[in-house]
């Protein structure tokens, strides 16, 4: 199926847009103003996400050639929700003990999703000549370089104080560049666009935690501009995500 065909799928992309919008300005509004208006705002979020989700599940409804890898792509959007719920959490009880925990629940959500990203594309692409160890040993080296390229800058440039989140922010940054640079590569050696939206994606969520980075350990987690910079980031980049599983 082609999604730029398919009216329907169009429209809830529209209307996943839309919900993200409203999210932010709770978000930047009453959201950040006490306790009752940061679980309001969780709320909101999570409404939100689950925008992106019924794009993958409309995408499959109206017919998908891989199921297999559809499903799994769409399982990885939900651990998106799960992450998004999580971490909205540790805003609401910023400042306090359970704070970490949520961080780090948020963190392994997003880790499983991109895991699930990862054998949705080994599944999608597994009867074609693309995927070679060659290629993934290629993405594997430049994520590595660009993890501790990222690492450096925003520890001894930046003055990000990553604290006891050094390693959770280590493996989880590798995962995210590898799939960067994993779907960058497809996007080149195949003779199609159709990993477009997939890669897309992939580099719109890298840029969407570069930011978020900044404003857990850089001391900017109550600038209202980068929250907004973040979001607009991460949604666009589960909703292309998303869309890629109309293509499967």
């Amino acid at each position: 199926m082609n999604w730029e065909d398919n009216m329907f799928v169009i429209l809830m992309m529209i209307a996943a847009s839309v919900l993200a919008a409203l999210f932010l300005v709770v978000r930047v509004t009453f959201g950040k103003r006490s306790l009752k208006g940061g679980i309001f705002a969780m709320y909101a979020k999570a409404l939100a996400s689950l925008g992106f989700i019924m794009v993958g599940v409309f995408g499959i409804y109206q017919g998908v050639d891989n199921i297999q890898a559809a499903v799994i792509v769409l399982f990885g959007l939900i651990m998106g929700l799960v992450g998004d719920i999580v971490l909205d959490l540790k805003v609401v009880y910023d400042g306090r003990e359970e704070e970490g925990t949520y961080l780090t629940g948020g963190i392994v959500s997003f880790a499983i999703g991109h895991i699930m990203f990862f054998i949705a594309i080994l599944l999608f692409l597994a009867d074609t000549q693309f995927i070679a160890g060659k290629l993934i040993g290629i993405s594997v080296a430049v994520s590595v370089a660009f993890t501790a390229l990222i690492m450096l800058v925003g520890k001894f440039v930046m003055k990000f104080d990553f604290g006891k989140f050094i390693i959770h922010s280590c493996i989880y940054a590798f995962m995210l560049t590898f799939m960067s640079a994993f779907t960058i590569a497809l996007l080149i050696v195949m003779d199609t666009t159709i990993m477009l939206p997939f890669a897309i994606g992939m580099i719109l969520f890298l840029l969407s935690d570069i930011v978020l980075t900044q404003m857990y350990f850089g001391g900017q987690k109550k600038n209202s501009i980068l929250c907004i910079i973040n979001h607009v980031l991460y949604y666009a980049a589960q909703i292309s995500i998303a869309s890629f599983i109309c293509l499967m």
